[in-house]
């Protein structure tokens, strides 16, 4: 019976589960000790008049999600996979960026943490690496250094010394996209649970030797084990 756990579609669904339960069950302890630091988010003078009654809500809730979805990946994902651990440092690399962020603003009472430059800067290192280390695990296989075509079968575009620099604007673009829009609401999440949601299909697809090569996709062995990072970010976001 313990061989079910050997398929990645039932441990993105304990990664799922896992996560939902820990957002919704640390959830209200977590916002009770943000009140009781006094984390609170500090509201811009020049924003919407109506966003001022909302000065004092508890910032940092990025905390619950990252540290809901990481624990369920770490409990249901195969560690040994380099797909995994590379998603989970670059994850934790720019939640702390984030964190550093949030942590300057709560520290001195005002509304700007992290310079623009010091967060792009920061960003664009954890975006090298990342390129750097995806590329040595795609070592010699075709897709390694090009671009896929999405619609167009069979298409790769080499990128070669544009690779890297590829790589950091795409990540940049996604953070930045989030931080955009993210508000006081919560706006963010539910893109977030979306997107997740898709690449989990994506990941695991392209991981199915039958479903590529019957999709005419680019197959990436062992990069279904990712399903279970990127639903895990579903449930901690739909418990959030």
């Amino acid at each position: 019976g313990f061989n079910v756990f050997r398929y990645i579609t039932f441990r993105t669904g304990l990664g799922i589960a896992t996560a939902f339960f820990l957002s919704i069950a640390a959830g209200p302890w977590l916002i009770g000790r943000l009140r009781s630091l006094q984390i609170r988010q500090s509201i811009r003078e020049e924003g919407p008049q109506h966003h001022q009654v909302k000065a004092g809500t508890p910032t940092m809730g990025g905390v619950l999600i990252v540290g809901s979805f990481v624990i369920a990946t770490l409990l249901w994902a195969d560690l040994s996979n380099a797909y995994v651990w590379t998603v989970l440092v670059v994850t934790i690399a720019f939640a702390a960026i984030g964190f550093a962020d949030d942590w300057i603003k709560v520290r001195h009472r005002r509304n700007l943490g992290l310079t623009a430059r010091q967060k792009l800067a920061l960003q664009i290192v954890v975006g090298l690496a990342a390129g750097y280390v995806v590329r040595a695990l795609a070592g010699t296989a075709g897709h390694a250094g090009a671009l896929a075509l999405p619609f167009f079968k069979g298409i790769l575009i080499p990128l070669g010394v544009f690779y890297l620099p590829f790589v950091v604007i795409v990540l940049l673009g996604a953070s930045n996209a989030v931080n955009l829009t993210d508000g006081l609401d919560g706006l963010a999440v539910g893109a977030m649970a979306i997107a997740a949601a898709t690449y989990t299909i994506v990941v695991y697809v392209v991981d199915h030797a039958r479903i590529a090569d019957y999709l005419r996709i680019v197959a990436v062995p062992g990069a279904g084990e990712v399903a279970v990072f990127t639903g895990a970010i579903v449930g901690a976001a739909l418990g959030f």
